[in-house]
């Protein structure tokens, strides 16, 4: 029996082992590994080493242990025939489990980190050697008081885990179908946690070893068991995601406890990584369901998101569509992007679903995904499904990824999805979905839901997408539809590769799934038309781009306005006159005709005047929009106000957030920016990228870009993306981030002057800031090879930045291309509309028509801008020219027989009332002797004014020192480092998985539960009779059976999670695969 007299050999209990110094080294080189190989989960061609480095360093602390004196005796042989048995059994099951049931495979692996831990919370209450420790210690010493809370919450969270995590796995594999909320659930509930911590306290005073103590743990125990099955039983299948990610994130802190318990640096990180893990993958589920976690956890559970009121009734009938009909639409997309919900998992069409995906990129569609975070039953788990049938990682996108594009889509097929695409979370604030975030499917031209019937989803609530005018219902099972999509599909491209209009047999039905009519009926009429909308040939023999695509034909008579093109007005840019037919306009030969008979006219460049002219056959409230350039068209804008006409400026657009989708200019300048580098790339006629090759190595070229607006930015990404060094100039400093985020390298003077002037554009600068600057224009003109010059201020002419002596420094085959070459030029020698070699030394390009010579693209572009604005003004039957709208105003520069340009700049906020001044002396101290900041001022004032600092934040730091600072009065010192490591350990966990991509969340779910395995390490330390080999004498404490039998079976059951863990990461990992041809 050992006694407080024992001094002589005290510190072995607070050591406990001897050398261990270098079993510490081993510690940290396995968390260094950890970090990192959390670290490469952030993208999918870096996590299958990341996997790697993780088991590295997990093989390397167990490995450690092993060999360390904390294994001893029967540790020898008992370590080995526990430890592997169970790892090799989880392998097995890891690679004979079906991708589909993944969710019930990583909650088996969060039950056995949490079993693990309970067991070996236990063992430690009944280990002599502990009771012994006690003995010396005192029961209420610092020491034992600490480590007793940490036992106790270590059992208690790790058997609420545990039993939680089995319920779940039961529920996710069907064996439990419904809920069940215990009765008076508000008195239980809470009465279960008190007897749980009574019990605690009246275990821990009883000591450890004490048989009374062991029965009353055990009861403690048994209820935390009971606690963990009522948990999850209550909870319904919808919020079963976040579930499984709150067990994941218990197993983690129970491995916390239990490092604390055995006071193992390792666990301790370790288990702060799975919990944080598990904490934000809670979060992320909560938010993408709009729920709050109290609200799943103990109000909602399963049931409902809270929100009060009554939701709108979805009436009406949705349209049915055939396999055939869906082939054809499928053919004459473009582009195409399917939503799979879980709907796609349980019928398991991933693999046909990939099947149509190629065919339709045989024939070159646009073919992507889109993934709500909790379209699966975990986070990430559809991705997982996807790369298990070859998808590549590079073609599926995240729902926030994702949402921007739909607008521009041709078709969205949704397969098994329901929740995740209902518009009521936008449209219905009393939906029990409000604010939930969802993929825009809505937004698209046309949708079609594939599901087996109309039912509502898991949240019960109808989706009004379902009834949507672009959206068509193909029911059916998925496979088998999706199959019949890829036998429909490979027969008619065998015979043609575009696209066919669809016919055949549709049907309606109603909301509730009653069929309504199954009758054959004609092609979609045309819809009625309220206005014409004229299109009008460019005359200027260089000008090759027109007003309208037929593209934008089709939206238009979404609009109700029909369209009328003079004939060949498309055709030097690629749009034949059938095209426009096919789209539903007419193409006539008379310009008189289109011009006397339209509403709205539309062209590129700005109308004639004089006699004959467009403007002189228009008719008084005709409207016109095109190009202007209104400060150098002054008789033009006279010209059409006399004439009564409307004149709609394109390039007048308001610079401001709201008028994006209108900005021609933009537009055209991103092609501009683009076709100036090829232009460069075609007169330099060198490699742009750096080479090495057998005939030598080549230099990349350097290219220097002056302005970063819309253009200058494209021609640094452009030239970047091509391999070119890029360096860029604008007299704007908050460019710097924009150039650097192309790829660029800001060049800075130093010089405190800012040419931020109005409307985001530059503004004149100093003379002396212009000394500066051609210094340094001079200094790179001798570097670079090619100059992109950009820079422009509205109604006046291009600032000249480049002047001969520049030019003539430049090295012989220099390029620059001059984009201002319309409005002076910012370059001395450019000559408008023309590229030459000056000095037979340096090419200069001065083309006005860049954007013209993309003609194609161009246009596409300029008649989304011209749909926009038409849509803006309210389409063909409420059109208006609302003069009140600031953005209408601003393009309108005549109207009602007035010249309305420029408008009038918008009132100025009112000025701040002035304070009372407090007198000569006061303002003149002020002035001169500015006051020091305090301390407040400077930590907490300002940084929580300048949003540098939450009021959250500052409440979470304090709360935090108030109990470190408690803590450290009350804790030994070992204890004061060890929640260091852990404060340490939870905020690096915190920050790499918020880097993790949504796409490898499973994974990540997987790997982490092979890191919670880390309590596998307390089990193999205490399965020996004595502490170490030196304490292994007659006068010290000895294991009794049931210590060594609990943490064998920690040991197997920690095992099993770890390699387990590792195995089924490492086989979802192997499915992720790049696109061959990247899209």
């Amino acid at each position: 029996m050992v006694t407080k007299n024992s001094t002589n050999r005290d510190f072995d209990f607070n050591v406990e082992m001897e050398s261990v110094g270098w079993l510490e080294v081993i510690y940290i080189i396995s968390a260094a590994l950890f970090i990192s190989g959390l670290r490469g989960f952030r993208h999918p061609q870096f996590a299958r080493a990341g996997n790697l480095y993780i088991m590295v360093g997990m093989t390397a602390c167990v490995g450690a242990v092993y060999a360390s004196p904390g294994v001893s005796g029967i540790g020898y042989w008992l370590v080995p025939i526990t430890l592997f048995p169970g790892g090799v059994l989880a392998i097995i099951m890891s690679f004979k489990v079906k991708m589909t049931q993944m969710p019930q495979m990583v909650g088996l692996l969060n039950s056995f980190g949490g079993l693990a831990a309970s067991l070996e919370g236990i063992g430690l209450y009944v280990d002599r050697y502990e009771q012994a420790k006690q003995a010396l210690h005192g029961k209420g010493s610092s020491e034992q008081v600490f480590q007793a809370v940490f036992y106790l919450c270590g059992i208690i969270v790790g058997m609420i885990t545990f039993t939680g995590s089995v319920v779940a796995v039961m529920k996710l594999e069907g064996w439990i179908r419904k809920n069940f909320i215990v009765p008076l659930r508000s008195v239980v509930v809470p009465g279960m946690w008190a007897a749980m911590i009574a019990l605690g306290v009246v275990a821990a005073q009883r000591g450890i070893g004490d048989d009374a103590g062991i029965a009353v743990l055990l009861i403690m125990t048994a209820i935390a068991a009971v606690y963990g099955v009522m948990f999850v039983v209550a909870i319904g299948g919808a919020d079963m995601p976040v579930v499984i990610a709150l067990l994941n994130s218990g197993s983690g802190w129970s491995g916390v406890f239990t490092g604390f318990m055995l006071s193992n640096n390792l666990m301790i990180v370790a288990g702060a990584f799975v919990g944080a893990s598990g904490a934000i993958l809670s979060y992320v589920m909560c938010k993408a369901m709009n729920r709050s976690l109290y609200n799943v956890l103990v109000g909602g559970f399963g049931t409902g998101s809270g929100v009060k009121g009554k939701a709108k009734k979805v009436e009406g009938v949705a349209t049915r569509i055939s396999v055939d009909q869906t082939v054809d639409l499928m053919m004459d997309a473009k582009s195409v992007i399917i939503t799979p919900g879980y709907g796609m998992a349980a019928a398991r069409a991933q693999h046909a679903v990939y099947e149509v995906v190629k065919l339709l990129e045989e024939q070159g569609t646009l073919v992507r995904f889109g993934i709500h975070p909790v379209a699966g039953r975990l986070p990430g788990h559809m991705n997982v499904l996807l790369a298990e049938a070859n998808v590549p990682y590079d073609i599926v996108l995240s729902m926030d990824e994702i949402n921007p594009d739909f607008p521009k889509t041709d078709l969205v097929l949704v397969i098994g999805a329901n929740d995740t695409v209902n518009p009521a979370a936008q449209t219905d604030p009393n939906s029990p979905i409000a604010g939930m975030p969802v993929l825009e499917v809505w937004k698209a031209k046309n949708t079609i839901v594939m599901k087996r019937s109309m039912a509502v989803g898991y949240a019960n609530v109808d989706n009004p997408l379902f009834l949507h005018p672009n959206n068509a219902m193909l029911l059916g099972d998925a496979k088998k539809t999706v199959d019949d999509l890829a036998s429909a599909l490979r027969a008619k491209t065998k015979g043609r590769k575009g696209g066919a209009a669809a016919k055949g047999k549709v049907g309606k039905t109603a909301a509730g799934g009653v069929v309504v009519d199954e009758d054959e009926i004609a092609p979609e009429p045309r819809p009625e038309t309220f206005m014409r909308l004229g299109v009008l040939k460019e005359t200027n023999e260089t000008e090759r781009r027109v007003g309208i695509t037929p593209k934008i034909v089709k939206k238009l008579l979404g609009l109700g306005i029909e369209t009328v093109i003079e004939h060949g007005a498309g055709a030097r840019a690629g749009f034949s006159d059938e095209a426009y037919r096919r789209a539903g306009a007419a193409a006539i030969e008379s310009r008189m005709t289109i011009l006397q008979q339209s509403d709205f006219i539309v062209k590129v460049n700005a109308p004639t005047v004089g006699d004959k002219s467009d403007l002189s056959l228009m008719r008084s409230g005709q409207r016109l929009a095109c190009l202007v350039n209104p400060y150098q068209s002054k008789e033009v804008l006279e010209t059409a106000a006399s004439r009564g006409v409307t004149l709609l400026a394109m390039d007048a657009v308001p610079r401001v957030t709201r008028a994006q989708k209108l900005d021609v200019l933009s537009s055209l300048a991103k092609i501009a920016g683009h076709r100036a580098v090829l232009e460069a790339a075609y007169h330099y006629q060198r490699f742009f990228t750096p080479e090495i090759t057998a005939a030598g190595k080549y230099p990349p070229a350097r290219i220097l870009v002056i302005g970063a607006g819309v253009a200058g930015l494209q021609a640094i990404g452009s030239a970047s993306n091509m391999g070119a060094e890029v360096r860029a100039f604008d007299t704007r400093l908050e460019c710097k981030d924009q150039i650097e985020s192309m790829g660029g390298k800001f060049l800075m003077m130093e010089f405190e002057e800012d040419g931020l002037g109005e409307g985001g554009y530059a503004k004149p600068m100093s003379e002396e800031f212009i000394a500066k600057e051609m210094e340094l224009f001079l200094e790179q003109a001798r570097e670079v090879d090619i100059v992109i010059c950009t820079a422009a201020i509205p109604g006046r002419r291009a600032p000249l930045l480049l002047k001969k002596y520049h030019v003539e420094a430049m090295r012989q085959g220099s390029v620059i291309v001059d984009l201002a070459a319309a409005t002076g030029g910012n370059c001395e020698v450019t000559r408008a509309g023309e590229a030459y070699v000056y000095d037979n030394k340096v090419t200069i390009i001065g083309f006005t028509d860049l954007a013209s010579r993309m003609a194609s693209q161009a246009s596409e572009m300029y008649a989304t801008n011209i749909f926009h604005l038409l849509q803006e003004m309210g389409g063909g039957k409420d059109f208006k020219i609302n003069m009140e709208d600031d953005v209408i105003r601003g393009l309108t520069v005549a109207h009602g027989g007035q010249v309305t340009f420029p408008p009038p700049k918008p009132a100025a906020p009112p000025a701040a009332p002035k304070q009372p001044s407090a007198g000569p002396a006061a303002e003149a101290s002020s002035a001169t002797a500015p006051k020091r900041p305090s301390a407040w001022q400077l930590f907490v004032a300002t940084p929580l004014l300048s949003g540098l600092l939450s009021m959250g934040d500052l409440l979470y730091f304090v709360f935090l020192a108030g109990l470190v600072a408690v803590i450290s009065v009350f804790a030994p010192e070992l204890l004061i480092m060890q929640l260091m490591v852990f404060l340490l350990g939870s905020w690096v966990g915190y920050l790499l998985v918020w880097n993790v991509t949504p796409a490898l969340h499973t994974p990540l779910m997987s790997v982490t539960n092979a890191i919670s395995g880390i309590v596998v390490l307390g089990g193999m330390l205490s399965v020996s009779k004595c502490k170490t080999n030196a304490l292994c004498d007659d006068h010290w404490p000895k294991r009794d059976a049931a210590s060594i039998a609990l943490n064998a079976i920690a040991i197997v059951i920690a095992s099993g999670n770890v390699w387990g863990g590792f195995a089924v990461t490492h086989r979802m990992l192997r499915m992720f695969r790049k696109s061959k041809v990247k899209v």
